[in-house]
């Protein structure tokens, strides 16, 4: 009974701790994130990204930049159309897990109608909200940066085209 009394202490300390994180997340974390993006997006504005929150789910919300949509070079052309193929993505995103500490992670952008699967993501870091500082923020800016240049220039998988059916 002694084990199951202090494993029920710990667990409710947890639950603590969760509730500290998210609090934190809708008091600080978010806002100073999404104002820091937002910086980096009016003084890059070559890069062509924009800075969003997603709110479709409460206490697992995200704050992210992303690339725009653009043009991929790519061109399908059928006896009865030309349609250029669209760039999607390209994503860095600081989301509040489950439990209420922030996973950095990049979604690598994609061509429409090309690949089967569409974006890739990696995770890049998982930390507490009191951790997310202007310095953390920059330093995986400038890991999603290289990623997206590495996505760009590197050889990479074949892609795996779509099956058209005529």
């Amino acid at each position: 009974m002694d084990k199951i009394e202090k494993l029920g202490q710990e667990l409710a300390q947890v639950f603590l701790r969760i509730e500290e994180r998210r609090n934190l997340w809708h008091t600080v974390t978010k806002e100073f994130i999404s104002n820091t993006l937002k910086e980096l997006v009016a003084r890059f504005p070559m890069f062509d990204w924009t800075m969003d929150i997603n709110v479709v789910w409460q206490n697992m919300e995200s704050v992210y930049v992303m690339f725009n949509y653009c043009p991929s070079g790519i061109v399908e052309k059928t006896p009865n159309a030309v349609i250029q193929k669209m760039k999607k993505g390209g994503l860095l995103s600081f989301s509040q897990s489950r439990n209420g500490q922030i996973v950095t992670w990049v979604a690598y952008p994609f061509v429409d109608g090309i690949t089967e699967d569409g974006p890739k993501s990696t995770v890049l870091d998982t930390a507490e909200p009191e951790e997310v500082d202007q310095a953390y923020i920059f330093r995986y800016a400038e890991k999603f940066l290289e990623e997206m240049i590495s996505w760009e220039n590197d050889s990479r998988e074949e892609i795996g085209f779509i099956k058209k059916h005529r």
